[in-house]
């Protein structure tokens, strides 16, 4: 599994503890998911992209929202804890792997990640341009994210870019409102969390 690996195509959708492996926009499409503790690994490749979301316009409503999820590299490339590279994986390999949280299929393009985890292969820059799509309308946040890839210092300057800060501005992005999820979820069976984690 490589490019276009999960096709969101339409409506409201719900992941939960899902493993999703991939290189270039391996997450894509113009649907209102809500990912949920899902992993995220990338596999080896010049430049990865994880999301390409083609919101289109002003009145659409959707986006790709990741709560709890983990972003790291696949099983096998991350180097034991003494440094040593992985049987047939040199360190170059694992320690050239530059990640991108995702680029703007389309001029609205909207994603954000809040209470996630990210590995030091995010790139600083957290985000890369669509040649000719322009991102002064796009919506990309991060929010109260941990771990070696979430330092938002050196992020893409856009206006359409936002670290927020406090919870009130990514509620709307919670299972429960972003997809209406307590309507339908319970009769699933599938554990889910309705808000965030607990929020100051």
């Amino acid at each position: 599994m490589g490019q276009d690996t999960l096709y969101a195509k339409e409506t409201r959708q719900f992941y939960k503890d899902c493993k999703i492996y991939g290189t270039v926009d391996f997450i894509f499409g113009h649907a209102k998911p809500v990912f949920q503790d899902c992993h995220i690994y990338a596999r080896p490749e010049t430049l990865i992209t994880i999301t390409a979301q083609n919101r289109a316009s002003d009145s659409e409503i959707n986006g790709f929202s990741f709560q709890g999820c983990h972003v790291e590299a696949a099983p096998g490339l991350t180097p034991p804890q003494s440094g040593n590279a992985a049987p047939g994986l040199t360190p170059p390999q694992r320690a050239n792997l530059r990640v991108f949280l995702g680029r703007p299929w389309d001029r609205y393009s909207t994603v954000i990640f809040m209470q996630s985890i990210f590995n030091d292969i995010v790139d600083p820059q957290g985000w890369m341009e669509w040649p000719g799509v322009p991102v002064d309308h796009l919506h990309y946040a991060e929010y109260d994210n941990s771990g070696l890839g979430a330092d938002t210092s050196k992020r893409v300057n856009w206006k359409g870019y936002h670290v927020v800060k406090k919870w009130m501005k990514v509620d709307w992005f919670t299972v429960a409102k972003f997809i209406d999820g307590n309507s339908w979820l319970p009769e699933t069976s599938v554990p889910y969390r309705g808000g965030l984690r607990s929020v100051s």
